[in-house]
């Protein structure tokens, strides 16, 4: 994904510490990094060392607006970003100034502070803080690295539901703890520019209250405040135990020389690096109660009021040694700085489905949701409720159902529908079995705005006439529709051909077949002579065929047990040999327990899951030659005709007289060709890069294993 970041400037700062830092991580991520700057300095060279591409717009001074604009424009068009990331206030401005002349990226601001100082700026900041509060809303996406500032800027009219905290990462490979020579007094140092915001005074007066100890005051910055602060600890008697040093570049060898660091800053402060960059080097801290200082040093008897040097004094003469690096490696790392910005900046997927019901293709959708969480989900349904809908909430994912009667749209489903599309504003929208593919076309229009369409087919065609009639009338319109877009993917050679014969577009086609998780489903301990059809009572599975030759089997083979589970199978009138279970949730294990797997399906059969998963399970499989079934098999199990019980049987009594209860082979044959690994790879660059050229491999399935289309 291509990321721009605009800043003010790449000069020493917290804020650009850490843009250096984010911008390192999403590069080894793969992410294509630019940062736009207005003025130079040193951090340049570690972005680009990095492997971030950086633009110096080069603003000449206060009043070149108009030029510097122009040239801003120039570098995001040149770049074309799919997200434009502001860091800081009038950057966070640009970034929603560009967004129209770039081609509409995401634009995300960024919110590095826990109050503004923008009445220290003039006139000027004064304006730039009232323009954020009043465009903030226009902002996809606003990051705030500390809880007090995103509180803060909510109260000034920033959107909440926009607004998340993904706190500074420290880097726990530089900030380590060194060994500190032993000293008699205990030292206190505090790290800072030199700043009224920092409260440098409220330090000095808890020191002289604190005559058993000695202090450290690092840091540059404003001049005349500094000699202030010299002078006012000199009026205090602090001369002989307290040392002034300016700002240093080797920051983990100062932490060495310090037993505790005091962070006594009066506002201002969002997420303090200093008090992050010292607890990784084991140095415990005191601060004042400003910014996300207490939720950082997560200790509340070490944080004092603002600006009550009495209260930190009182701290001071407490203080216990302790290591706190460990709260910083698991909260605060880099990784998890990382972690948490990718997460938000990643790619919006919108699934639109038929149901999420507990047949395969659904199954197939909530691996793919759970396995690839380098992206945002979304889903909406357009049928209500579902086993899955329920599974993918609990898992903290969002999902919407449009309650459809027997997905026959209504005006109150479809105005929902444009709601859940506008508020999403997807980056992808993934159509999900043929009505979730319709409706994805219509999200499209919806959307307002040129956004990919992705199409997935989950079945065989072998005849229109086997299709509702509703169903087939939306088969035969994506048929007409399939210039839209930009890839249309099946999980079956077979059901590709199928489709192109019907219309469909084959420079569309990429064939990703169905996936199997070898960790869930493993070989177990087979029970002799069970048999087992699992799938829901529908007339493509073809229950009569599997029934007759059950009968069969039974009259030849007696003790033969046989077992169904499957959705709507309560309903199926069966003999007395074969046990319905109904719908159930222990499906590894049952399956696992088979000593054959039945599919009996007669139609509209694309990739069978149940037989990949009973492969996985290395138990053998009779199944008919339906869809890709074939495929999936290989020189594995044994294949009959479909509609044919006799053959059905025989082929089962075939296994169960071989005494085979186990078949290797199967497992390896999912291994090589159909892991859940896999699968997962193939949808991470589809969903990438919807647009890119599929390989050859995937869009040319053979020929040979399709089948006539009848279009009557």
């Amino acid at each position: 994904m291509k990321i721009a970041f605009i800043i003010r400037d790449l000069g020493h700062g917290g804020a650009q510490r850490q843009l250096v830092l984010l911008a390192g991580g999403l590069v080894q991520q793969g992410h294509e990094i630019s940062v736009l700057h207005f003025y130079g300095g040193p951090f340049r060279d570690e972005l680009e060392s990095a492997g971030a591409n950086t633009v110096c717009i080069g603003k000449r001074s206060r009043w070149d607006l108009v030029g510097f604009f122009l040239r801003l424009v120039k570098a995001a068009r040149t770049i074309r970003p799919e997200v434009l990331h502001g860091y800081l206030a009038e950057s966070n401005l640009m970034a929603l100034f560009l967004k129209p002349l770039c081609g509409f990226p995401r634009v995300v601001w960024g919110v590095r502070d826990s109050q503004t100082d923008a009445h220290l700026w003039g006139v000027l900041g004064r304006l730039s803080f009232r323009l954020n509060c009043l465009l903030a809303r226009f902002a996809d996406l606003i990051i705030c690295n500390s809880q007090a500032g995103r509180d803060y800027y909510a109260a000034r009219g920033y959107p909440l539901k926009k607004m998340h905290g993904v706190p500074n990462g420290i880097d726990t490979e530089k900030f380590q703890p060194q060994q500190r020579k032993p000293s008699a007094l205990p030292t206190f140092g505090l790290v800072g520019r030199m700043n009224p915001m920092k409260d440098i005074a409220t330090f000095l007066r808890a020191a002289a209250l604190v005559p058993h100890a000695q202090f450290l005051i690092i840091g540059s910055g404003d001049a005349a405040y500094e000699q202030q602060m010299r002078s006012l600890a000199t009026s205090l008697g602090l001369d002989s135990r307290l040392i002034w040093m300016p700002a240093q570049k080797d920051m983990p060898a100062i932490y060495a020389r310090l037993d505790c660091l005091v962070n006594s800053s009066a506002f201002g402060e969002g997420f303090s690096n200093v008090i992050g960059e010292a607890m990784a080097c084991g140095v415990p801290c005191i601060a004042s109660d400003v910014g996300d200082s207490a939720w950082i040093i997560g200790d509340k008897s070490r944080i004092f009021p603002v600006g009550d040097h009495a209260a930190l004094a009182q701290c001071m003469r407490a203080f216990t040694p302790h290591d706190p690096r460990q709260r910083i490696v698991e909260e605060f790392s880099v990784a998890r700085l990382i972690q948490r910005t990718s997460r938000l900046l990643a790619k919006k997927v919108l699934w639109l489905t038929t149901g999420l019901g507990s047949g395969g293709a659904e199954m197939m959708l909530v691996q793919l949701i759970r396995g690839l969480p380098q992206f945002q989900h979304s889903v909406i349904s357009l049928t209500s409720g579902g086993k899955h809908a329920t599974a993918l909430r609990e898992g903290g994912y969002e999902v919407h159902s449009l309650d459809m009667p027997a997905g026959k749209p209504t005006l109150a489903s479809l105005w929902r529908l444009f709601r859940i599309v506008r508020q999403t504003k997807a980056d992808v929208l993934m159509g999900w079995m043929y009505h979730g593919c319709f409706a994805a076309v219509l999200a499209r229009f919806m959307r307002f705005k040129s956004v990919p369409v992705i199409w997935n087919v989950r079945q065989s065609l072998y005849d229109l006439k086997h299709e509702k009639r509703g169903s087939a009338l939306v088969i035969r319109a994506l048929a007409s529709l399939s210039w839209l877009p930009a890839r249309i993917t099946y999980n079956t050679q077979t059901g590709a051909r199928q489709h192109e014969s019907l219309g469909y577009r084959a420079s569309k086609t990429q064939l990703i077949p169905n996936g199997f998780d070898l960790a869930k489903w493993q070989p177990g301990t087979p029970i002799p002579g069970r048999i087992g059809r699992f799938g829901r009572n529908a007339p493509m599975k073809d229950y009569a065929t599997f029934i007759t030759a059950a009968k069969i089997i039974a009259e030849k083979k007696p003790g033969t047990e046989f077992i169904v589970v499957g959705a709507g199978t309560e309903e199926l009138q069966v003999p007395a040999c074969i046990q319905i279970l109904g719908e159930r949730h222990d499906l590894p294990e049952l399956t696992a327990s088979l000593n054959i797997a039945v599919s009996s399906s007669a139609f509209g059969e694309g990739f069978p899951n149940v037989i990949g998963e009973a492969m996985a399970c290395s138990v053998p499989v009779v199944a008919t030659d339906i869809g890709d079934t074939r495929w999936v098999m290989g020189d594995t199990g044994r294949l009959v005709p479909p509609g044919d019980p006799a053959a059905l049987a025989q082929a089962c009594i075939d296994v169960l007289d071989s005494a085979i209860l186990h078949d290797p082979n199967s497992r390896a044959r999912i291994a090589q060709h159909f892991s859940i690994e896999s699968v997962l790879q193939k949808f991470a660059a589809l969903l990438d890069s919807p647009h890119a050229v599929s390989p050859a491999a995937d869009s040319s399935p053979s020929p040979s294993l399709a089948s006539p289309l009848p279009h009557s």
